[in-house]
């Protein structure tokens, strides 16, 4: 990475770290609601941060060579955990870094940064919307986070000269749960194509083609969902990657 990409990633690091700390201070009663959530699952365990930043960015440095940027959809049990504050680094994640590493030769854990469509835990993405109800408090930041998150994503994109895996399509649509990052990401494309300057006034980098034509979306990597659409469409005689490219160009439509 140039010296000004890499300090764009670190300025947009820091920003996503001191707004996961404020949400957290203007939540108190998230945790409670949280667990409340994972009784009514027969899932009880301790939550220990009610809002995740990924830990795994502050392993990024300047000579990062970095393909992928994945938007998951929130941190599960496993990511929430003090120890870890990670993302993807449960089951789904583990079926993606096989997936990543032996179909496209990427390392998982290397070449990829990670974002979710929102850093608000809940035992299982469908809950958030239980958890706005619950604790009403909530999803104020529950939709600011989304529109946050998906700002971030084509300016991480343009930092890395990467492309984006959007995980998840399911709740990507109008009035669905992921509906305000949906639009927001619109937006942010939008502005991107255009070749807008950022928010800090620096212009934007020079593009081989738009930003948004570098967008891919795809179905979760958990309970086979990936895999039975990849099965489903891929064309006889065609490659992994061949297959993985089109489907994701052609689902960029349901986000864009």
């Amino acid at each position: 990475m140039h010296k000004p990409a890499f300090a764009r990633f670190e300025a947009i690091r820091e920003d996503f770290k001191d707004r996961v700390a404020a949400w957290t201070a203007a939540l108190p009663g998230l945790a409670d609601a949280q667990r409340a959530l994972a009784r009514e699952a027969g899932d009880e365990y301790v939550v220990e941060t009610p809002i995740v930043y990924n830990r795994a960015l502050d392993d990024v440095g300047p000579g990062a060579d970095v393909s992928w940027v994945v938007v998951a959809d929130n941190p599960g049990k496993r990511e929430q955990e003090a120890a870890m504050n990670r993302y993807l680094v449960g089951r789904s994640g583990m079926v993606a870094e096989r997936f990543f590493a032996r179909e496209l030769g990427v390392d998982f854990r290397r070449e990829v940064v990670i974002i979710n469509k929102t850093p608000v835990h809940t035992p299982k993405t469908v809950q958030l919307r239980k958890l706005a109800k619950l604790y009403p408090e909530a999803a104020g930041v529950l939709e600011e986070s989304q529109r946050y998150m998906a700002s971030i994503a084509p300016a991480l994109q343009a930092c890395f000269g990467a492309s984006v895996w959007v995980m998840g399509l399911s709740e990507v649509r109008p009035k669905g749960l992921f509906d305000p990052w949906r639009q927001a990401l619109v937006d942010a494309y939008a502005r991107a194509d255009a070749g807008s300057d950022d928010e800090a006034g620096e212009p934007s980098p020079p593009r081989s083609g738009r930003p948004s034509e570098r967008l891919y979306g795809f179905n979760h990597f958990s309970m086979g969902s990936f895999a039975t659409d990849l099965k489903r469409r891929r064309l006889e005689g065609e490659s992994t990657k061949d297959a993985v490219l089109r489907i994701g160009e052609e689902n960029r439509s349901r986000i864009l």
